[in-house]
């Protein structure tokens, strides 16, 4: 690799080094990201391997915001425009149901990156009413998986972070935002287990990296009661 290449990768990521210590998690994943894609391109996988810590730091900060804000379960009883659901939502994580399709889904999230705010989003490709969701990716690699709906009095409906279903003995309780980060995670594992191509193959990072867009659920804020 050129000395000129090494320094754009090493500048990318020491702006996005000062990115994360001044907490700026979407300025640090979107020059992280930058400086992927270079490392890749000029096939540096030892600067490919040293972005990949900031970006996961980044990402897992931005989702851990998400978890303490609004969760929204299904988007039957909304109307108008999706942007306008941003005003209640931000932070926060939302599934789209039916009537409204992926490109909603899709086009919710942009905008919520474009303006710099911390909010997940997951389709669901069924009612809101229905027994199991049909989760669907709505960008990246094609992959669908099923989850047992969230309890009724959840679905579409704003709730707040602190809400919770079950009590008693210390335990941990559920809550909507649970739910929610276990359906991150069976869409995340649905879409790793698409990535057939073997270790060494360069086709196996560009699909690893089509699954950057799923949601994993990390170190989620534990909620206990009692």
């Amino acid at each position: 690799m050129s000395a000129t290449g090494m320094n754009q990768i090493d500048s990318i990521m020491e702006s996005a080094s000062g990115a994360l210590a001044r907490l700026d998690y979407m300025a640090c994943e979107g020059l992280c990201a930058q400086a992927l894609g270079a490392a890749r391109q000029r096939g540096d996988w030892a600067a490919y391997q040293r972005v990949l810590l900031p970006l996961q730091e980044a990402r897992r900060q931005r989702r851990l915001i998400s978890a303490e804000g609004v969760v929204r379960l299904g988007s039957a009883g909304l109307s108008g425009d999706p942007v306008s659901w941003l005003a209640q939502l931000s932070p926060g994580c939302m599934v789209v149901t039916h009537p409204h399709d992926r490109s909603i889904a899709a086009g919710l999230l942009d905008t919520a990156r474009r303006q710099r705010l911390c909010v997940e989003v997951l389709f669901a490709d069924n009612a809101p009413s229905a027994d199991r969701w049909v989760l669907r990716s709505f960008a990246g690699l094609e992959v669908a998986c099923e989850v047992a709906a969230p309890p009724a009095d959840w679905v579409d409906t704003w709730l707040g972070a602190s809400e919770m279903a079950g009590s008693g003995g210390g335990v941990i309780a559920q809550r909507p935002v649970d739910w929610f980060l276990d359906a991150c995670e069976a869409m995340g594992d649905a879409l790793i287990a698409q990535v057939d191509a073997p270790l060494g193959d360069p086709g196996r990072v560009e699909l690893l990296e089509e699954c950057l867009g799923a949601v994993k659920a990390e170190n989620r804020p534990a909620a206990r009661i009692g």
